[in-house]
């Protein structure tokens, strides 16, 4: 029967010593230290006994073993501690609307919410993070050719504050909260207004005739060569969910509410 232990004392003074299972077992060299690595103190082992209970073998667990138990005891650790914290989040928020955040997380930083066909470079695209970042710039337009990913600035603070909206209810009480969900649909409205303004104003304005016809069409492709990607859609969806929720759950409470004021007012008459 093999079972893990650890080196108290080594043999070469007297008879070593082990710890398994917190009982001490004495030890010797001959026949039965199998590890090339010579016995010292401190040392995990894995020992087999014999049918009367005295040790029968005793070797070294090597230390990438070690490590793999320890890495796989730690993950099993994480995950129980994760899924402790996610029952919890589902408990508090609802398992709908995190799938939804996650979504939304996921559409904004991560997906290409932006694609632009620019001659000699290419399709480029782009997440709606970065495209806070182009926004953030002078020049839309000189950012995306420089490939860059400029700081979003005041617009990557709005967009956590938009991400916080559809959860703010849950920390305060007042019904007009609720409406904290239809902040990320908002904001995607109001930067891709932004976005388009910013491509126009790139062309300029004030010119006249020829120069202005010209600046026009140049604008027109510009427009044209943007095109929406697959993180907008996502992102729009799960906007769409919380600004759809916030608002059913807002027209609730009111309703409930005005029933409210009704009641006593039909008792006393």
């Amino acid at each position: 029967m093999a079972k893990r232990g650890k080196v108290l004392r080594d043999p070469y003074s007297g008879p070593g010593l082990l710890m398994v299972e917190g009982q001490q077992y004495q030890f010797s060299l001959d026949g039965v230290w199998k590890s090339e690595v010579p016995p010292k103190p401190g040392q995990i082992v894995e020992v087999e006994l014999d049918t009367e209970g005295k040790v029968k073998a005793v070797s070294v667990v090597p230390d990438s073993q070690l490590a793999k138990e320890q890495a796989e005891a730690a993950m099993a650790v994480a995950r129980e501690k994760g899924a402790i914290l996610a029952s919890g989040l589902v408990a508090r928020f609802g398992a709908r609307t995190l799938i939804a955040a996650g979504l939304l997380v996921v559409g904004w930083f991560f997906l290409s919410a932006v694609s632009v066909q620019i001659p000699f470079l290419g399709k480029l695209e782009f997440s709606f993070w970065q495209v806070l970042g182009f926004l953030n710039s002078t020049n839309v337009l000189e950012a995306m050719d420089r490939r860059g990913s400029p700081s979003p600035g005041l617009y990557g603070f709005l967009a956590c504050i938009a991400i916080a909206g559809p959860f703010v209810h849950h920390f305060w009480k007042d019904k007009r909260a609720l409406l904290g969900g239809l902040l990320p649909l908002l904001f995607m409205l109001v930067v891709g207004l932004l976005l388009r303004s910013s491509i126009q104003s790139a062309f300029g304005g004030g010119a006249a005739g020829q120069l202005a016809e010209m600046n026009n069409q140049l604008r027109d492709e510009a427009l044209k060569a943007v095109s929406l990607g697959f993180g907008t859609y996502l992102s729009t969806l799960a906007s769409l969910y919380f600004a759809a929720s916030g608002a059913k759950q807002f027209l609730v409470s009111k309703g409930s509410e005005m029933q409210g004021y009704d009641k006593p007012q039909k008792l006393a008459a």
